[in-house]
């Protein structure tokens, strides 16, 4: 049973004065039967101070209580399993494959952190011991917001990686739910709220709002009990939240992934050699209806001559491929309205536009592109824009033009590495992973990812919003200085009871003091 109410620090808090909406079936384009009820302002202050009263106890838990919590979450998601890939088909129209997938990568991105805790590493307990004895640690920095995302109604949104590094870290979470998949998240947020009762958790430790209005989230951004925030989405939306953050009489960091364009740079070898690179980059560009943030949304390729065909073979490619509609009607008429004004740009050679589905692809010349920047805004959808380049030297001088990304990719023959030391260099400092083989759609959930980049593809690069190293987000450091042994944290105290590695005097070492 979908709960149609907000989820307010263990009660699902009913309105019958709340304005109601509904999620929308985007293959039929008619709205589900449930109507949800959007929070009200007093809703919204509820669960934040609720979270906030609760905040220090939480943040005391030991890293056990929070493993048995965790682990908690993953039992209760598997016992709903089914009933959430119901419903996760009926909102988003992603076909089972992709809701299986992503229901997997959920449970395992919580057992990364299960593990992450289980190391006890990620607190950083730092000692030392001349002079004055200081001690320094991570703390969590206290309640935080989360914003579901539109594109991933699992794994980035309800008990996505946002959610869980910040209640693994100690913090208490408000959900903002996506409206376009309310009933996914409903259904999540009832497993969330159930281990915590399982585990003797205080209810107050994660809620979880409804609404359709900017409003919602706005009110939960600038209570000032807020302390972090976590988003992925648009480049509007990500910058919304966090102009909004700083103008807060305490400014609090926003942490949002947002718009990313992905350039791909192909060689001149590579582009004569790979028979198959055509196939791929358009099995690249249609996955998921070309709804990833780490779509390749431009396309490099040095071809002096201008003799290549890449663009009219990933054309027909694309051509083949009958697509899923996008997630939400609103999400498929901005990227039309996109297309249509590419389609004006006299800059542009061409615009090809498959005859199944909304996929396309465009041809403009190097040269042009560095006239007419504006080419490389994102397109969020099934398109890409290739770019016929002259030369490595070309390419380098386009990735100096090129804003912050979340990945670029280099395809090369081996002998062609010598020349790429460059444009590396100017790749190196403008996105957050750099790939060599394959393309970016596709992020690996490990402690090694970089999920993240230089503005604008996050608001800040220093962090990532995928991995284990998310944790750090929903931490800041602390020092204890010549604090009394049992009222220092476990993590700090002499006879280091968490049997941690601490560096001590500039050492790593497991051994007490």
């Amino acid at each position: 049973m979908i709960k149609t109410q907000n989820l307010l620090a263990g009660v699902w808090e009913d309105n019958p004065k709340a304005t109601t909406f509904q999620s929308v079936n985007p293959k039929t384009k008619k709205p589900l039967k449930i109507h949800f009820q959007e929070a009200s302002d007093t809703q919204v202050d509820e669960a934040v101070t609720q979270a906030a009263t609760i905040f220090d106890s939480y943040a005391e838990t030991s890293l056990e209580k929070r493993i048995e919590f965790l682990k908690a979450i993953q039992k209760e998601l598997e016992t709903v399993r089914s009933e959430i890939l119901q419903i996760y088909q009926e909102e988003s129209a992603l076909p089972e494959g992709r809701a299986q997938g992503e229901f997997d990568r959920t449970l395992g991105q919580i057992q990364l952190f299960v593990e992450l805790l289980e190391a006890g590493s990620f607190v950083q307990a730092t000692i030392h011991t001349t002079g004055p004895d200081l001690r320094k640690m991570l703390h969590p920095i206290g309640p935080v917001g989360v914003f579901g995302a539109s594109n991933f109604p699992l794994a980035f949104s309800t008990a996505g990686g946002d959610t869980i590094s910040a209640l693994a870290a100690g913090c208490p979470v408000i959900v903002k739910a996506h409206p376009y998949h309310a009933g996914t998240s409903a259904l999540v947020a009832e497993t969330i709220h159930n281990a915590l009762i399982s585990c003797g958790l205080p209810a107050e430790v994660f809620s979880h709002l409804n609404g359709t209005s900017h409003r919602v989230g706005m009110k939960l951004v600038c209570h000032p009990s807020l302390k972090g925030v976590g988003f992925t989405g648009s480049f509007a939306g990500g910058k919304a939240l966090y102009d909004l953050a700083q103008s807060r009489e305490e400014p609090i960091p926003v942490f949002a992934e947002m718009g990313s364009v992905n350039p791909v740079f192909i060689s001149e070898k590579r582009l004569a050699k790979d028979q198959t690179l055509s196939e791929t980059l358009a099995q690249s560009i249609a996955l998921g209806a070309g709804q990833f943030c780490t779509n390749p949304g431009i396309v490099l390729f040095c071809d002096p001559q201008g003799k290549s065909n890449l663009v009219e073979h990933v054309s027909s490619h694309l051509n083949l491929m009958k697509l899923p509609p996008m997630v939400h009607a609103q999400i498929e008429k901005n990227y039309l309205a996109q297309l249509e004004k590419l389609s004006q740009n006299k800059a542009l050679q061409s615009l090809l536009k498959s005859e199944l589905s909304t996929a396309a692809v465009g041809l403009v010349s190097g040269k042009e592109l560095m006239n007419h920047m504006n080419l490389t805004d994102e397109v969020f959808g099934p398109f890409s824009l290739f770019v016929q380049c002259h030369s490595v030297e070309e390419m380098k001088t386009i990735a100096e033009k090129i804003s912050g990304q979340l990945t670029a990719t280099i395809l090369a023959e081996k002998e062609e590495y010598p020349n790429l030391g460059p444009l590396i260099q100017k790749l190196k400092n403008k996105v957050g992973r750099l790939l060599f083989q394959g393309v970016p759609t596709g992020v690996a959930v490990t402690q090694a990812m970089q999920h993240g980049g230089p503005y604008p593809a996050a608001t800040d690069g220093r962090f990532t919003s995928v991995g284990t190293d998310a944790i750090y987000r929903w931490l800041r450091p602390i020092a204890f200085q010549d604090c009394p042994n049992q009222l220092l944290p476990k993590a700090l105290q002499n006879e280091n009871p968490l049997s941690l590695i601490r560096a001590i005097d500039g050492k790593p070492t497991r051994k007490a003091l």
